[in-house]
């Protein structure tokens, strides 16, 4: 009776996969709507597309792929990659491996490549227009098996920025026309987000440029699978001096003519098993076993391999804001949808069964989920936008580098307590197997990990990034956002800008103060509490983001749309119940409290 039930809630919540609005139709996977508002019509924060004809297609595109394609991630999660450790030592052709990967791996991804995903960084489209493309593939594929081409997609971005002609030659179209696939093995048992303590070892050949590499990997995504011919790592390892160097590390090595020649002597040892991502394999692995070294090849110079690295880091960070962007995202739709057709409870005045999503209770968390996924979205966004014009803007350069660790972290944080309320609205339907968010959850979860913790991302902006010239920039950009809506004579407008105001007025203030206890020696004291500092800052840019999105609505031909009204009516509720936390965190921060310093291991 009860599976009856459940059945028949199932099959009346997921029944239609669009639901109409005031701007077409809105799937349940991505939203469409607001990526075209955020791209077209916010040019204070991200700027358009030069080509909107084209843009407009590949979002087409994108969309049809999810359509088709989108009931396949719930089957890799399901089924995550297995290991097989009879075929460690099979090398009879070049996608022998030891982890296997469900069939149907290979055909999401072919079709992927096919459909010229792989492809659309050579076509020179604005980067927000290829974050856009993601936000709407990834929203269907949570289980991470898209992550295959966006790790490629920043290795051959990476080679192609520091390799010399000859390896840019040999691997560089392999990656882009997707016949291979690439990684970044970073990561060591002992050395985990500590990287100055990796210890593989690289020693030079008597051929310039050519090394061998011996020591241990682990945790590095897609280091091995049976779906295509070669695998490339971007590997860090230390050169006899000790240095960090990075080189490019074939699966196979790659002939004079191209062709795949004998397999590299690095050997897969075991994989992790996630409670999330199951459609990419992530193992740990180890190099030289049975020789002097696994091959590999100096990309850039010796010693300045985190340098380097740091292009592809910080491309992944906004690859993984994106992620929980749009994972918090999904949970909205499939949550509001559900909210939508689900009657329980009766109306106090008709005494009939009310639909949920009246309820004003219910309304909060959905608003909760909506002001922190789209304002997450306009982040990644915005990251994307600077991305390009860093190329010619020195400003932009710096403002994005001071931005990026909340690009990583603000989503990654608080698109999962989206996801919360995503399950919460569902009730007990939320936590069962039967609906998709269970899955979005422990998929989301991972992101926090990914590129770097909260923690370590809020040292980096507190310790380095807001001592840099990329704060003041920042500061000056929303102060001029705030000051054109204190100029709007708009009453509404004008109510939305104070807190925001008062918002960055206390990130400065408590950034000098912060900034002075540094100085002054006690820099211990100083990043003591920056986890929270890092929260302030995200909940002040992300009100920005907002104040900009509420007057681009009222902006625009149609403000009293139910789609413009939405927006303004979200940038209120995020002004109202979350950008006030900032007084609280700022007097945390101004309070120099030491707790977590002064309390003893054994009082935990």
């Amino acid at each position: 009776m009860l599976n009856c039930a459940l059945h028949s809630v199932r099959q009346s919540v997921s029944r239609l996969p669009f639901r109409n609005n005031a701007r077409g139709l809105h799937s349940r996977f991505y939203d469409r709507p607001t990526l075209n508002f955020l791209l077209f019509e916010n040019p204070s924060l991200i700027t358009p597309p030069d080509d909107p004809s084209t843009t407009h297609q590949v979002l087409d595109s994108a969309s049809s792929f999810v359509d088709r394609y989108h009931e396949f991630d719930p089957i890799f999660d399901a089924n995550e990659p297995q290991f097989d450790p009879t075929s460690m030592n099979d090398r009879s052709t070049p996608t022998s491996s030891p982890v296997k990967m469900h069939n149907k791996v290979k055909h999401v991804l072919d079709a992927y490549r096919d459909g010229g995903f792989t492809a659309m960084h050579e076509m020179d489209l604005p980067f927000p227009s290829l974050t856009a493309v993601s936000a709407i593939t990834g929203s269907a594929f949570t289980s991470g098996v898209l992550g295959h081409w966006v790790l490629t997609q920043c290795a051959a971005n990476l080679l192609k920025a520091y390799g010399s002609p000859e390896l840019v030659a040999k691997y560089h179209e392999p990656l882009t026309d997707g016949r291979w696939t690439g990684t970044m093995a970073l990561s060591e048992t002992q050395a985990g987000s500590s990287l100055i303590d990796v210890s593989t070892k690289a020693t030079p050949t008597d051929t310039p440029g050519t090394y061998k590499i011996k020591g241990n990997k682990m945790w590095t995504s897609g280091a091995d699978h049976d779906i295509y011919d070669n695998i490339i790592h971007m590997l860090l390892a230390k050169t006899p001096d000790n240095k960090i160097s990075l080189f490019l590390v074939p699966k196979s090595i790659v002939n004079e003519d191209g062709s795949l020649g004998e397999r590299n002597d690095y050997t897969i040892n075991g994989l992790n098993h996630k409670m999330g991502c199951r459609g990419l394999s992530n193992c740990y692995w180890s190099l030289g076993d049975n020789s002097d070294g696994a091959t590999g090849y100096l990309i850039g110079e010796e010693g300045k391999g985190l340098h380097a690295m740091f292009l592809m880091m910080n491309e992944m960070r906004i690859h993984v804001g994106l992620s929980g962007a749009l994972c918090g995202k999904r949970g909205h739709l499939e949550s509001l949808q559900y909210a939508m057709e689900r009657k329980q409870g009766r109306n106090p005045k008709t005494k009939e069964k009310e639909t949920i999503v009246n309820y004003p209770d219910v309304k909060r968390m959905i608003l909760t989920q909506k002001v922190f996924s789209e304002g997450a979205l306009a982040l990644c966004l915005l990251a994307s936008s600077l991305a390009d014009s860093a190329k010619t803007s020195d400003d932009d350069k710096h403002l994005l580098d001071v931005l990026i660790p909340i690009v990583k972290s603000w989503p990654s944080e608080f698109c999962l307590e989206a996801n919360k309320w995503a399950i919460q609205v569902l009730g007990g339907y939320g936590y069962t197997s039967d609906f998709p968010l269970a899955q979005v959850y422990r998929d989301n979860r991972l992101n926090m990990i990914h590129e770097g913790t909260h923690g370590i991302q809020s040292l980096d902006l507190l310790g380095r990034k807001v001592a840099g010239p990329g704060f003041p920039i920042l500061i000056d950009r929303m102060s001029k956002s705030i000051e054109k809506a204190l100029q709007s004579g708009d009453d509404e407008t004008i109510a939305l800008a104070a807190p925001v105001k008062s918002a960055v007025e206390r990130l400065v203030d408590v950034t000098k103060k912060l900034g002075g206890v540094s100085k002054a020696g006690d820099v211990q004291l100083a990043l003591a509490n920056s986890h929270d500092y890092l929260n302030m800052a995200g909940h002040t840019v992300i009100g920005w983001c907002w104040l900009e999105m509420a007057m681009a609505a009222k902006s625009s031909s149609s403000p009293d749309s139910a789609f413009n009204q939405g927006k303004i009516k979200a940038a209120k509720f995020f002004m109202a119940h979350e950008l006030h936390k900032t007084e609280h965190q700022a007097w945390l921060l101004n309070s120099l409290d030491d707790t977590v310093l002064k309390v003893a291991v054994e009082e935990l």
